[in-house]
């Protein structure tokens, strides 16, 4: 979550009966990535979570982590037309400009979140700059097999 100071932070989200998170990394660190997966007690819980993830795109171009070393700025929200099938869907982009050792970095990345019902789906993705494509397709391509496991459930 983001707070008012557009602050990366860590909390439980509320109203939530489970969270899982997986991170992944190719060989070299050559890029990084998680997906997330948190069922809710109920869809109006899951709608607020979505709302909270959409809200600081309007507010903060540039974040960071509580620390202030990892730095995300050019963050916006983007349309990703070709991922169908949730009742509500949040893209976001944005550049890396420093990793939280505090070391310089040049990377872009993609977090999409989508909303089925009750449950909350994410994909993030972040490669050096000039990926910029690749992340988008890999984090739609991850979110839409996230959801097709969800409705085969």
């Amino acid at each position: 979550m983001i707070d008012q100071d557009c602050k990366v932070t860590t909390e439980s989200p509320v109203g939530a009966l489970a969270a899982l998170q997986r991170n992944a990394k190719e060989p070299g660190d050559t890029a990084f990535s998680y997906s997330a997966f948190i069922a809710y007690k109920e869809a109006n819980s899951a709608k607020r979570g979505i709302a909270r993830q959409r809200e600081p795109l309007q507010r903060c171009p540039k974040m960071s982590d509580a620390g202030g070393k990892t730095q995300y700025d050019n963050v916006h929200e983007v349309a990703i037309p070709d991922l169908k099938g949730f009742d509500a869907l949040v893209a976001e982009e944005g550049h890396i400009s420093s990793s939280a050792d505090g070391q310089k970095v040049d990377a872009e990345y993609t977090l999409l979140t989508g909303r089925k019902g009750q449950f909350v789906l994410q994909s993030f993705i972040n490669r050096a700059s000039g990926a910029e494509e690749q992340n988008r397709d890999d984090a739609v391509n991850a979110l839409s097999l996230m959801l097709g496991r969800l409705k085969s459930s």
